[in-house]
C-alpha cells in the first residue's frame, strides 16, 4: 500500500490543553514517517495514514511527506522509508519545528501468535525531551483484515498525543525560505573533504581586497553571525586540514582593528554530550590559534564550543554530519569578555 499523502509538519489548532490548564507544549510539529519493524511490508504505511490524518487541523500549517522528502531529494541525504528517533529530532531542529512525533510498527502478523504494536513518541526539538510515549496493540477480530486493526491501533495511540499539541503555529513554522536554504545546504554538502591546506604563513604586503574580504568587512561591521567557509577539519577532530577562508577573515579583521570576534565550534551529535562539547571548543580554539598565526592578536579573539546545538542538516549521513561540524564567527561589542 502506498503511503497516502498526509501532513508531516503541522500545528494542531484547538487541541486540548496539557494538565493544569496551560498551553500545549508543541505548536509547530513535525511528524516523521514511522519505521516498519514488523513482517508486514505495508504496516507502517497503514499506521502513518491514520497518524498523519488524525493530527491534521484545517487551520494548521502543514508540510506533506512528498514536500519533506523533496527538501533532500537528489542531495545524497534522502530520507529513509521510516525515520528513526535520532533522525526525526534532527529534522525537527533543522526545519524549525518545536516538536516531533516518531515511532514504529513492530511485531509479527504471521505465525501461531500474531501480534503487532503501534508505538509513537512526542519529543521537544532542541532539548530532545521526551514529552509522551503511547502504544496500542493491533488485534484483529475474527475475519478482520490486519489493515483495519492497525488503523484502529494507530488512532488510539494518536489520541494520547493530542493534549500536548495545539494553538496557533509558531512564527516561521516551516517557512519556505528556511526550507529552501536547507535544500541548498543539502545539495552543497560535498561527498568528501577538500585536500589539505598549505601551512599558514605570516601575512605578506597588503594587496587589493577580494570580494570575500569585502563581504567579511561588511558582515563584521553589521554584527552578523557568519559560518566560516573554507575551513575543514580532519573528521571528528580539531586538526585543521584546510583553512583558506581564515585568510579572508584575517584580512577583514586587519581592516577593522576595533572589531573583536567570538569563534564558536559546532559538531554533529555523537550521543556523548561532554565529548561533543569538548571537541567543539577544541575546534574553536584551533581556529583562533590559526588566526593568531595570521597576525590577529588573541586579545581580539574569544572562542567557545556549542556541542551539537543548531544542526544545519540531519546527521544520518556522512555528508550531513560533516556539514554540521563547522565554525561560526560572531562579532562582539568592544566591552565583551571571554565566555
Amino acid at each position: 500500500m502506498r503511503l497516502a499523502a498526509a501532513a508531516v509538519g503541522l500545528a494542531l489548532a484547538g487541541a486540548p490543553r496539557v494538565a493544569g490548564g496551560g498551553p500545549p507544549l508543541v505548536r509547530c510539529l513535525l511528524v516523521a514517517p514511522l519505521e516498519n519493524a514488523s513482517d508486514l511490508p505495508d504496516a507502517a504505511a497503514v499506521a502513518n495514514e491514520v497518524l498523519f490524518g488524525s493530527a491534521v487541523a484545517s487551520s494548521g500549517r502543514s508540510l506533506d511527506e512528498p514536500s519533506l522528502r523533496a527538501v533532500f531529494a537528489g542531495s545524497g541525504l534522502e530520507l529513509p522509508p521510516g525515520v528513526p528517533a535520532g533522525i526525526a529530532v534532527d529534522l525537527a531542529e533543522v526545519l524549525g519545528a518545536d516538536g516531533v512525533v516518531y515511532g514504529e510498527v513492530a511485531g509479527s502478523g504471521k505465525g501461531r501468535l500474531p501480534s503487532l504494536t503501534v508505538a509513537v513518541r512526542l519529543a521537544l526539538a532542541g532539548s530532545r525531551e521526551l514529552v509522551h510515549a503511547a502504544s496500542a496493540r493491533a488485534a484483529p477480530t475474527p475475519g478482520e483484515p490486519w489493515a483495519a486493526a492497525l488503523r484502529r491501533a494507530a488512532g488510539e495511540a494518536a489520541k494520547e498525543l493530542a493534549p500536548f499539541v495545539g494553538g496557533p503555529p509558531l512564527p516561521g513554522c516551516f517557512d519556505p525560505v528556511r526550507l529552501a536554504q536547507v535544500r541548498r545546504l543539502a545539495l552543497a554538502a560535498g561527498p568528501s573533504a577538500p585536500p589539505p591546506d598549505r601551512p599558514s604563513s605570516p601575512p605578506g604586503p597588503p594587496s587589493a581586497p577580494s570580494p570575500r574580504q569585502v563581504e567579511w568587512v561588511q558582515r563584521l561591521a553589521a554584527g552578523q553571525r557568519t559560518p566560516l567557509d573554507g575551513l575543514t577539519f580532519d573528521g571528528r577532530t580539531a586538526r585543521i586540514l584546510r583553512a583558506s577562508g581564515l585568510e579572508d577573515l584575517a584580512a577583514a579583521l586587519r581592516a577593522a582593528p576595533g572589531v573583536r570576534i567570538r569563534i564558536e565550534g559546532f559538531v554533529d551529535a555523537s550521543g556523548r554530550a561532554e565529548e561533543d562539547q569538548r571537541l567543539s571548543r577544541d575546534m574553536a580554539q584551533a581556529t583562533a590559534e590559526r588566526l593568531s598565526a595570521l597576525g590577529i592578536p588573541m586579545s581580539r579573539l574569544a572562542f567557545a564550543g556549542r556541542g551539537d546545538a543548531s544542526p544545519l542538516l540531519p546527521n544520518f549521513t556522512a555528508r550531513g554530519r560533516a556539514r554540521n561540524r563547522r565554525v561560526e564567527v560572531v562579532p562582539l561589542p568592544a566591552t565583551a569578555s571571554h565566555p
